[in-house]
């Protein structure tokens, strides 16, 4: 490197803009890993538009382990820019994403083949132009980091940073598994717990502008675009909406259309108690789903409630499950984008108590021979799940290991430069004595 260069790099740097851009850059990845994290489901769904789009057909498996690692991936490394762990290896990783994400998002920038990247999930919607220009800015901060982060010392030494980074692992891998298995440990969809699912008029009343539909739906290979009052019949194959006019606030509601008309409010209860099953891809539910089902259809009646199916599927789909499962319950087709922002998974239970959604779990964590062994009047608070105080008890445990080993690594550098100091003091007086004694003896 020049002489020049060496100048010119030594007046843009200085360790205050260092810990800045590990802060801004770190906390970024960490926040966008998290909510990844959080909601894999979402992460999974995000990543199949792009493969529809490019028309890739990549098995679910490897679409769900992609989903785990990136959100990981980011929040991992993200936290380890913030700490200033791996100062080098963790610019490394952190601008080799970018170098695939930037151009990435270019693309969408232009080409608009999804709504929105997905980059923070339903926490932050950012629109394509938003999500480039962050990601410029990100790349610029990095490139700067790739020069000047290893100048900086982090806050463990070099010998500890790859349990941080372990107990970080396992922290944000805890999450996920939860999350992908239960329910988003934090759902930031818009039919989250204490959610009323239907508009009463009084909601109707105080809201402004109503949103406003078209529907996709295809037939014989042919797309068109229907509004509510004009839905076609059921040759037609349910595709997709898109937004008009307004927007999609929680006052929205949750519609289920059948015959041009929405029956939601017929259908789903605003007194008392109802289970609703979720079943976005009729395709991919467990068989052995059905009995479970029916077992909670049997609870639920008991106690005055009802149980309704909401699935993505044509007559002849529902038929096929109505016949396979023995059902004695209603089932309505609904579209798959309102089912998977109910709840996630492949087959979902959602609790509500007079319209008013209270809680949400997979089917795969409800065990059969559990819901017939538990006695009837504890099921319905043994099955709710306590997604904030799972995540309560995760954070409080990396974060108090985290910090007992910030503590013993910080004791252990105390006591170092105590000891430095020390040996320093003795030495300075071994000199001072030696000196003293030159002085004293006679001359010749």
């Amino acid at each position: 490197m020049s002489t020049d260069n060496k100048g010119f790099l030594s007046v843009i740097y200085h360790p205050a803009v260092v810990w800045l851009l590990r802060v801004i850059v770190g906390a970024t990845f960490v926040v966008s890993g998290f909510v990844k994290s959080v909601d894999p489901w979402g992460s999974v769904i995000k990543i199949g538009e792009y493969l529809a789009v490019w028309g890739w057909d990549v098995p679910s498996a490897l679409v769900t382990f992609g989903a785990f690692m990136l959100g990981g991936v980011e929040f991992v490394f993200g936290m380890l820019l913030v700490l200033g762990c791996y100062r080098r290896v963790s610019v490394w990783i952190l601008l080799a994403m970018m170098c695939f994400m930037l151009p990435l998002t270019l693309y969408i920038m232009i080409a608009n083949p999804v709504a929105d990247c997905g980059c923070f999930g339903d926490f932050i919607i950012l629109s394509n132009t938003a999500t480039f220009v962050k990601n410029v800015f990100i790349t610029l901060f990095l490139a700067y980091l790739f020069l000047f982060n290893v100048r900086v010392s982090g806050l463990f030494i070099p010998y500890v940073q790859w349990i941080v980074g372990g107990i970080l692992s396992f922290y944000i891998l805890a999450v996920a598994f939860y999350s992908y298995n239960v329910q988003p440990i934090i759902d930031f969809r818009r039919f989250a717990p204490e959610t009323r699912l239907i508009n009463t008029s009084e909601d109707e009343d105080e809201e402004g502008e109503e949103a406003v539909f078209e529907y996709i739906y295809e037939r014989d290979g042919e797309k068109r675009a229907f509004m509510i009052d004009e839905l076609p019949d059921s040759t037609w194959t349910f595709v997709d909406r898109h937004l008009v006019n307004g927007s999609t606030e929680v006052s929205d509601g949750f519609t289920i259309i059948e015959d041009g008309e929405d029956i939601a409010p017929d259908v789903i209860a605003e007194d008392g108690e109802q289970f609703i099953v979720t079943i976005p891809d009729i395709s991919k539910v467990d068989l052995s789903y059905t009995y479970l089902i029916n077992e909670l259809n049997d609870f639920i009646m008991e106690r005055g409630g009802s149980l309704i199916a909401l699935v993505n599927s044509d007559e002849r789909g529902i038929e096929w499950w109505k016949d396979i499962s023995m059902a004695s319950y209603p089932i309505y087709n609904t579209e798959p984008t309102l089912i998977k922002e109910l709840a996630r998974g492949n087959a979902a239970l959602v609790y509500l108590k007079d319209g008013v959604v209270k809680w949400k779990r997979t089917l795969s964590s409800i065990s059969y021979s559990y819901v017939t062994e538990t006695p009837a009047s504890e099921l319905i608070d043994n099955l709710e799940p306590q997604p904030y105080l799972v995540l309560e008890s995760f954070t409080i445990v990396a974060g108090i290991v985290l910090f007992v080993i910030f503590f013993f690594d910080r004791s252990g550098k105390l006591v170092a430069w105590l000891i430095r100091r020390q040996k320093k003091k003795r030495q300075m007086a071994k000199n001072a004595a030696s000196g003293d004694d030159a002085d004293s003896m006679p001359e010749n």
